[in-house]
């Protein structure tokens, strides 16, 4: 029996690139990563040392090679110019959120790598999250009939904001901020459990130290279709553990998902609770041998991205940066 032919990759970028996607990308039998791609790559000695990877500092460089896919995780500002010098070649590419620097730029690399046919998808972790989807499946089969409202509160830690870091993780305008790194999560997953919605209300608290203008909160209130209200609460804090919790109301019971962790997708838990009933039915998802645990959210991603006919989860992040871009 003839072997199934490899896919080449390129991998572009030098932090989370390494411990987040390059894990992943090895583990996967049928990639092959061929190039792995960043201005400061040499400096990263545990590479030079992989004979079979091509090191290269310039990412215009890998279109002319053979690659068949393509693997971004760079800051938006560079994301959206490589996406853009894709157009011409129309290799596969999996990318980070959010897809570029500003809506109307997302809205046209989009569009036309639609109308173009190239095959395309974006890391949004908690789609790819075991226990959301067991949620979705919950929410679904109506074992607690209709759902009436939802709330959702995320505390996170930010290095780059307390040690007053001026990067594009802290700056909107390059994509950075609560709206561009944590919002575009909780709007992805809102539409993907409980439909199309829209921002009714919102309110931000901005700092006045430190990075003047961060917004250091955001709350807000969600109208999905059928009447579901939401409430969500975002906001940063300088110690401790990043706080998510997600708690939905249905008619005949309640479900909570959360974790307390110092990884944003590990030790989340699952509990449903049914009126009248004692006993909660409990999920743990077991932690993924992974040192970061966003690792497995992206192996579960690029398995599904390789299958043929796979619908990708791009409408989900454009949805969503369409409408924080009303949350001034």
């Amino acid at each position: 029996m003839r072997r199934k032919k490899k896919i080449d990759v390129a991998l572009i970028g030098s932090n989370f690139a390494l411990k987040g996607y390059l894990p992943v990308l090895e583990k996967i039998k049928e990639l092959n990563v061929k190039i792995i791609c960043s201005k400061n790559i040499f400096e990263k000695k545990e590479l030079t040392k992989k004979k079979n990877i091509q090191l290269e500092t310039n990412w215009k460089a890998i279109f002319d090679s053979n690659i068949q896919l393509i693997i971004l995780s760079v800051p938006p500002k560079v994301q959206e110019k490589i996406l853009l010098y894709n157009l011409r070649y129309k290799k596969k590419i999996f990318l980070e959120k959010p897809i570029s620097t500003n809506y109307e730029l997302s809205k046209k690399i989009y569009d036309q790598y639609k109308k173009r046919g190239i095959k395309f998808d974006i890391n949004l972790t908690y789609l790819n999250h075991k226990l959301f989807n067991d949620l979705k499946k919950i929410i679904k089969s109506k074992l607690l009939g209709k759902i009436l409202a939802y709330d959702i509160q995320w505390s996170f830690l930010s290095y780059d904001y307390f040690n007053t870091i001026k990067s594009w993780k802290t700056n909107e305008t390059y994509g950075g901020g609560i709206k561009n790194i944590f919002l575009t999560h909780v709007l992805s997953y809102c539409e993907y459990l409980f439909g199309d919605y829209k921002i009714k209300n919102f309110e931000t608290e901005k700092s006045n130290n430190l990075i003047k203008n961060y917004k250091k909160k955001i709350i807000l209130e969600i109208e999905n279709k059928k009447n579901i209200r939401g409430r969500a609460k975002i906001f940063i804090k300088k110690n401790g553990t990043q706080k998510h919790i997600i708690k939905i109301f249905f008619e005949k019971g309640h479900v909570l998902l959360f974790t307390n962790s110092k990884d944003w997708t590990k030790s989340f838990s699952l509990e449903i609770y049914k009126k009248n009933n004692k006993k909660k039915m409990f999920k743990l998802i077991k932690d993924s041998k992974y040192t970061d645990g966003r690792c497995y959210q992206i192996e579960n991603a690029i398995r599904k991205f390789l299958r043929p006919g796979y619908k990708n989860n791009m409408k989900y992040c454009l949805n969503a940066e369409k409408n924080i871009k009303k949350i001034i």
